[in-house]
């Protein structure tokens, strides 16, 4: 069936995706089954599974436990977590199963809620029409990519998911991991959006890092990836601090950007006889560069005017004294477009909140 989700432009001749297809605001208004996880009931799919959720549950769960995590920062608990695992101590085995069964449980009640399509969760849905449930219901596929979706923690979590289906003699959705998910979107970026034989700068804008890639396409295969350091994203809070001013703060993000991508290509330039074009995956919807001004750390983008891949390209160009050009895309999207050979199929990644993209999108 045709995909509801995607939205056409006719002159650009590109599909893209809106807020509409976000899967953080959707609710379980009624469980698809009961005795699992009762207390989730009522409460947004971000309420229910996020990275934030499982890093409290870790430090909740390792007190009870007398599991010392005193010398982890919070962004590596999830990794502590992981190794945990596989863990021959005991008590550290014990706590991360725990943690990772209840996890795990509340995502295979959401899968679920999307194959099953409940009168209930519809309701709850302003701005989903039965064909939206009917496409989730239909899917083959849903891939997880993302570090919560790596190594042991994602298999735990497949492992959970079927659990769950089995429990309510559902049939699954096929769950596909995505162990090297760090790069995926940049990746997926690179195989179907840049021009064969050349080599770009690809980046990936996300809230924690600004990553920052070169890659070498050749007969429309990458032969060629080179992963350089990460850069800490700056200015992406959604909330403003007190005297903060929206505009202010954007032109702060936007000189961040700007800064990052000048200093990276420069750098890079010679080495890898870079071309003019700089493909750029953004934690945002968006439509032949325009960016959605309604959610997310780079929304505030907007205040400075509506096409913001537009706005990059002069800035840029300007710093560079050459003429480069600038394509953004959606990173959910980003994500899908590496996985455009698996048919019917969805990406989820999993991180500060799910992030969704279709493998059918057409770019």
């Amino acid at each position: 069936m045709n995909n509801p989700f995607l939205s056409y432009l006719k002159e650009e001749k590109i599909e893209y995706l809106t807020p509409t297809c976000s899967l953080n605001k959707a609710v379980l208004a009624k469980l698809p089954i009961y005795g699992i996880d009762d207390s989730i009931e009522g409460k947004t799919f971000k309420e229910i599974f996020s990275t934030k959720l499982i890093v409290e549950e870790i430090k909740s769960i390792a007190k009870q436990h007398s599991v010392d995590i005193s010398g982890f920062d919070d962004y590596m608990l999830p990794k502590l977590l992981d190794k945990a695992l596989i863990s021959d101590d005991v008590k550290y085995n014990t706590f991360a199963l725990r943690i990772a069964k209840k996890f795990g449980d509340r995502l295979g009640l959401i899968l679920l809620s999307l194959k099953q399509g409940s009168k209930e969760n519809r309701k709850s849905r302003s701005d989903w029409s039965d064909e939206h449930w009917d496409y989730w219901a239909q899917l083959d596929t849903v891939i997880f990519v993302g570090g919560l979706a790596s190594s042991m923690l994602g298999r735990h979590f497949k492992e959970r998911i079927q659990h769950i289906f089995d429990i309510a003699a559902e049939k699954p959705y096929n769950i596909m991991l995505f162990d090297n998910g760090t790069f995926v979107g940049a990746m997926g970026c690179a195989l179907r959006m840049m021009e064969d034989n050349s080599t770009s700068l690809v980046m990936d804008f996300g809230h924690t890092n600004l990553k920052r890639c070169i890659a070498k396409k050749a007969s429309g295969e990458i032969r060629e990836f080179t992963a350089l350091e990460s850069v800490e994203s700056k200015y992406v809070h959604t909330k403003l601090n007190e005297g903060e001013d929206i505009w202010n703060t954007a032109l702060l993000l936007h000189k961040h950007l700007v800064k990052t991508i000048v200093d990276t290509y420069r750098k890079n330039y010679e080495k890898y006889n870079l071309n003019n074009k700089i493909i750029i995956s953004i934690a945002n919807y968006n439509a032949a560069g325009e960016l959605c001004s309604e959610r997310g750390g780079y929304a505030k983008l907007t205040e400075l005017g509506n096409d913001y891949a537009k706005i990059l390209t002069e800035d840029l160009s300007g710093a560079l004294h050459k003429r480069v050009e600038v394509k953004l895309i959606h990173d959910g999207t980003a994500n899908a477009l590496y996985f455009s050979e698996i048919e019917n199929s969805a990406c989820i990644s999993l991180g500060t909140a799910f992030g969704v993209g279709f493998t059918d999108i057409k770019i």
